[in-house]
């Protein structure tokens, strides 16, 4: 029998109200590894080119890794995995808390669903039952309003709820999934996928137990790696701060998207860093299941906004999206915002894209401010920022439009207007410059998801010379600014790495290169869990399967080499700041793209050859 997994998957058909269990043997495991590894796979082998996202044909899989459940830091992520109606193309989304391992101890490795329910419903999972429960009395309500219900209608605190929320429901093209009100799964619109399902939650109710193969040694990995917290200058600041940390070292270093990513600074970045959020309007940490870090930070205010502490507070990138890519430095206004973001069940990546090109659009003279009829509106106004959210997560008036996406806002405004849409497949940028950092530039090109800042590891690996960078075969220290062949394998070889991580359901904060943990302890903790002997080259494949397993779906739904572009306005030089002058070089961009399709066995136009096929053991494709 296996340890940590129990080889069986859950598949839930929502038209018929039937469930069903498959059984995998260990090489399934082994070759996918679980998270976006087998989500992916199922997409491959159940949608066809014609299946739309929003059609009760495309599946969802939600999967922890063969590692998710033991009480280590940094081990208790999940991945859901879908078509996704905001690109397209193949859509997935990672976040921490209790749904993984309580997935787990109902005794599935991961749950898929297909079809469509008549009527508004959730899905209950335990070790002790299954079921499809009416949930019309959850309909229209607010992210932290269902949950209280739940645990009233349940009896019970002791569940993990994945919900879509009032967006969701009205399947606004990224919508989120909240799980337990302080994690989300936040890109690619798994939120529009639950509401076409008429799907509000899924609610998990984990009693059983976890059988590992070295518990002990889990116990030794756990004390180590909380042991490591203080000195890992990168997680400390987290432990501390949470991701708000992170804010004033990428702005004076002109990496903080400012004015639409005209600029990597503002004068006023103080205003939305972490040290002030804590000086201020700090309310509590929280952490995941069994982590040591506690990087998620809580924030209350009574004036001039309520803002309620049960909602995860603003994480890095909604700083920079809702706040400095706005030109918007008012704490208590960005906080409401994210506020309202996390109740609707709203990406705050991808919505503070839109506003910004709204807001450059109106500047430039291509959108009449009066045309969004909600009074001043633009770079700055804060006021502007929560109307527009409230009218987009209620898709009222201007807010049908643009909760849409940046395509479908360009086909209303006008083609003189997709100058200031800053995206790739219609899916926002976050906060890093793509023109500070050309590691960014490539994979915001490339990512099968879309522009996507956690798809690789970022340009400062390439200057290490320790085991971090020396153990992913980065030997020879580069330049931040390199647009070289080194740069390119920076990016292949840390994309095949977390691309692993997010199919174990590792969080790159712990896991990643340089933080609290070893490549080879990485080995130790898939050993000590499952008892299976792989080898760290294993991992690195499944995680170089993953990606060619996600190209492979996107070019079956029609995507090209020249879908792998970046927005004109990122070809022009910064206007100020640390970075004044920098861009993105044309020619070193097409350069670096054209070795990433060959680093990986693609062809000229970006397809996988046979040869790559067949060697990652996917002839079945």
């Amino acid at each position: 029998m296996p340890k940590g997994y129990s080889g069986k998957i859950l598949r839930i058909n929502l038209s018929t109200g039937t469930f069903d269990t498959q059984i995998f043997e260990e090489d399934f495991y082994r070759q996918y590894l679980g998270g976006g590894g087998i989500g992916t796979h199922f997409l491959l082998n159940e949608t066809t080119a014609e299946t739309e996202p929003l059609s009760p044909e495309n599946i969802l899989t939600i999967a922890p890794g063969i590692t998710t459940g033991p009480a280590v830091s940094g081990v208790s992520r999940c991945s859901i995995t879908s078509l996704s109606p905001e690109t397209n193309a193949v859509g997935d989304t990672q976040a921490g808390g209790n749904l993984g391992p309580f997935l787990k101890r109902a005794g599935y490795d991961a749950v898929v669903i297909s079809g469509k329910a008549k009527n508004p419903s959730y899905i209950y999972v335990s070790n002790e039952k299954l079921e499809i429960c009416d949930a019309r009395d959850y309909t229209g309500l607010t992210i932290l309003d269902a949950r209280a219900l739940f645990v009233d209608q349940l009896g019970t605190s002791k569940i993990s709820v994945l919900q879509c929320g009032p967006a969701g429901e009205k399947k606004i093209s990224y919508a989120n999934l909240a799980s337990d009100l302080k994690n989300y799964y936040g890109r690619t619109g798994m939120g529009a996928v639950f509401g076409s399902k008429n799907l509000r939650a899924v609610v998990v109710s984990g009693a059983g137990s976890i059988e590992f193969e070295d518990s002990e040694n889990l116990k030794k990995l756990a004390k180590t790696g909380a042991g490591r917290i203080p000195g890992a200058g990168f997680v400390s600041i987290l432990k501390q701060f949470g991701t708000p940390g992170l804010l004033e070292g990428n702005a004076v270093s002109g990496n903080l998207c400012t004015h639409n990513y005209s600029t990597g600074f503002h004068k006023d970045y103080m205003n939305l860093d972490g040290t002030t959020i804590d000086a201020t309007i700090a309310s509590k940490s929280t952490t995941c299941y069994g982590c040591a870090v506690g990087c998620r930070k809580s924030i209350k205010t009574e004036s001039p906004y309520y803002i309620s502490d049960k909602l995860g507070g603003p994480e890095f990138e909604t700083l920079g999206l809702l706040g400095s890519n706005l030109d918007i430095f008012d704490l208590e206004i960005v906080g409401k915002a994210n506020e309202l973001c996390n109740n609707y069940g709203l990406d705050t990546i991808t919505l503070g894209g839109i506003l910004a090109y709204i807001f450059e659009s109106i500047e430039k003279g291509k959108i009449k401010e009066e045309d969004l009829g909600v009074g001043p509106v633009g770079f700055g106004k804060g006021e502007s920022l929560i109307k527009l959210i409230e009218l987009i997560g209620k898709r009222e008036g201007i807010g049908d439009i643009l909760a849409n996406g940046f395509e479908a806002c360009i086909k209303y405004f006008g083609e003189e207007t997709r100058d200031f849409a800053v995206h790739v497949k219609n899916h926002g940028f976050a906060v890093h410059m793509t023109q500070v950092k050309p590691a960014m530039s490539l994979i915001y090109a490339v990512a099968p998801i879309g522009a996507d800042h956690m798809s690789c590891e970022h340009d400062w690996l390439l200057t290490e010379t320790g085991e971090e960078a020396r153990g992913l075969g980065l030997l020879k220290p580069g330049q931040l600014n390199s647009t070289g062949t080194d740069k390119v394998r920076l990016v292949v070889y840390s994309q095949y790495f977390y691309a692993a991580l997010d199919s174990l359901g590792l969080c790159m904060f712990c896991w990643g290169a340089g933080n609290l943990f070893t490549y080879s302890e990485l080995v130790e903790l898939i050993h000590s869990v499952t008892g299976l002997k792989m080898t760290f080259w294993e991992v690195m494949k499944a995680g170089e399967r993953r990606i060619t397993m996600m190209r492979l779906l996107n070019i079956r739904r029609g995507f090209t080499a020249d879908n792998d572009k970046l927005p004109k306005k990122l070809f022009n030089a910064i206007s100020d700041g640390p970075s004044e002058g920098r861009r993105v070089d044309k020619a070193g961009f097409e350069s670096m793209k054209s070795h990433y399709y060959g680093f990986l066995g693609w062809n000229a136009e970006g397809v996988p050859t046979d040869e790559k096929i067949f060697e990652l053991g996917l002839e079945w494709i």
